[in-house]
């Protein structure tokens, strides 16, 4: 890939911090696994622990060129994303609507 576009591809792994209109303040475990890049977009699957078993959702993802900005959706709500460098990923993730949530994490990605 050309300096101009990160490689996003491997798996990110770190603490998340939630907070949800229904159940509450709630940590875990959050790990991102980005498996395809293509340009300036990326597909993956987020796994996250939670206390009523993990769940992994696939999500999908593009980037401005340099990756300044970083947007990523699943079925049900939206991330964004900032790479503090190329092994540290910010993310918060948001859901409207009855069971609306907003969850943030560092990632670090794993070698």
């Amino acid at each position: 890939m050309s300096a101009d576009v990160p490689s996003l591809v491997g798996t990110w792994s770190g603490q998340r911090d939630r907070i949800a209109k229904v159940e509450g303040r709630r940590g875990g475990l959050a790990t991102l696994v980005i498996t395809e890049q293509q340009g300036n977009t990326f597909v993956g699957h987020l796994k996250r622990s939670n206390p009523t078993g993990d769940e992994d959702e696939p999500l999908w993802g593009a980037f401005t060129p340099g990756g300044q900005l970083i947007m990523g959706s699943d079925e049900e709500g939206t991330y964004i994303f900032r790479l503090i460098d190329e092994n540290t990923l910010d993310y918060c993730y948001s859901e409207s609507g009855p069971s609306a949530r907003s969850v943030c994490a560092r990632l670090a990605r794993q070698r």
